[in-house]
């Protein structure tokens, strides 16, 4: 049980650095209802899709660090949705990063534990060099 969305939160990306999928399953909810959209992948809906989402992410083992960077909190008394930075990149290999732009909700299920219902991660728009107008569309 994790008595703070920041503990979730914490559990939930060193599960991912880990590739540890038993951690990573703690982590979520039971609920039927739970969603997960990983960067240009399918809806995802269910524990058992789920897990077998993060079971084929994880079997290339561990070796990606993620840092993360809170950029927006919503939060009641039950629910709590973090609007994120995922920086990525591949433990000795500089040229393999990543930063996707990922939303968290978190919901307070009976007992008083906090777990992760949601996760959609997105690629990152690319910064346009100056001078250049980005594209919107």
């Amino acid at each position: 049980m994790y008595t703070t969305v920041e503990l979730a939160e914490i559990a939930f990306y060193q599960a991912f650095e880990d590739a540890n999928l038993e951690a990573m399953m703690a982590v979520w909810s039971g609920a039927a209802e739970i969603s997960c959209i990983h960067p240009a992948g399918p809806v995802l809906v269910g524990v058992e899709a789920i897990r077998k989402s993060w079971q084929q992410i994880f079997a290339g083992g561990s070796g990606v660090t993620v840092q993360v960077n809170v950029l927006r909190e919503y939060a009641s008394t039950t629910q709590v949705v973090h609007l994120v930075e995922e920086h990525l990149s591949v433990t000795g290999n500089a040229s393999q990063q990543g930063h996707v732009l990922a939303t968290n909700v978190y919901q307070l299920e009976e007992g008083g534990g906090w777990y992760l219902v949601a996760h959609h991660g997105t690629p990152a728009p690319h910064i346009a060099p100056a001078g250049k107008a980005p594209t919107l569309h």
